[in-house]
């Protein structure tokens, strides 16, 4: 596996390298943390792939110094926000 810096150095070069490396070293971690709040795969599957666009659109310009940390903190948001979401909506679907 690669470290940290040079998956960095790929996201700048805008390789799709990038995503593949980060998948295999860090992929788990936020399907994990997805599968754990939200317990359907397919929302797991949108919310894993939302997480490695983020990673895609903001590196550059940010430059994370610690990847892991920077990946968790993009994955809980979205997984935190895809949670909302569906609450939203098995509220308002109770409404009709």
């Amino acid at each position: 596996m690669l470290e940290d810096s040079k998956i960095i150095e790929l996201f700048f070069e805008r390789s799709e390298q990038a995503i593949v490396e980060l998948s295999k070293k860090y992929g788990n971690v936020c399907s994990s943390v997805s599968r754990n709040i939200l317990k359907n795969e397919l929302d797991v599957e949108e919310c894993v792939n939302d997480a490695y666009l983020a990673a895609w659109n903001t590196i550059p310009p940010q430059e994370p110094n610690l990847l892991l940390t920077y990946y968790y903190c993009s994955s809980v948001c979205i997984v935190f926000y895809c949670f909302s979401a569906s609450i939203v909506s098995s509220r308002s679907a109770a409404c009709f």
